[in-house]
């Protein structure tokens, strides 16, 4: 497992909760690759910056993580959790902890076509599968996210992001955000 490259030493919350994915995933032998992405992997990230992990899995693997995920929650203080599957080849779990981290951990069989934009940070890569996987295509943006995907059970996931947005003073996301979702309410 690689942590030293991330440059998180100013966010120890969140290089713990990087640790303790790759601690939890990594073991399982149908569990080959783990990518951080988003602001931690840019060195951007700030306090209440989630840690974005995509899990690679093979063997249908990810309809099976869930003792990798309970590994992943023992001794954490969870304040929201929300779970579901983005299709047949994709489960996803995010969390909110007490401590205001998050962290989204999305679990794709390799038969998952998903493509890696920069920036990126590699945590580990069994089979070296992750070269395959990347692409110059642009990361997607926070406008860009479609809103109420999980209905008004993920209503705190995006009400959280709002949050986190209007603390680094992005109000104009928050406020675009809020009206799409209410759109859809």
């Amino acid at each position: 497992m690689n942590q030293e490259g991330l440059k998180l030493e100013q966010l120890p919350l969140q290089k713990e909760l990087i640790h303790s994915a790759c601690t939890a995933f990594y073991p399982d032998e149908n569990i080959i690759a783990a990518v951080l992405l988003g602001s931690l992997a840019a060195g951007t990230g700030d306090r209440v910056s989630d840690a974005d992990i995509i899990v690679f899995t093979q063997k249908d693997c990810h309809n099976s993580v869930r003792s990798c995920f309970s590994d992943f929650e023992s001794e954490k203080d969870i304040f929201y959790c929300l779970d579901g599957f983005h299709n047949e080849n994709a489960y996803f779990k995010k969390h909110i902890f007490n401590d205001l981290t998050s962290a989204e951990i999305h679990c794709l069989d390799l038969s998952e076509p998903f493509y890696i934009s920069k920036p990126f940070n590699v945590l580990f890569d069994k089979k070296g599968i992750v070269e395959s996987r990347l692409t110059d295509e642009k990361s997607p943006k926070h406008d860009d996210f479609p809103v109420y995907t999980n209905g008004d059970k993920g209503l705190i996931w995006e009400l959280f992001d709002c949050i986190k947005w209007l603390s680094r003073d992005n109000h104009e996301l928050a406020k675009s955000y809020l009206k799409k979702l209410s759109e859809k309410l």
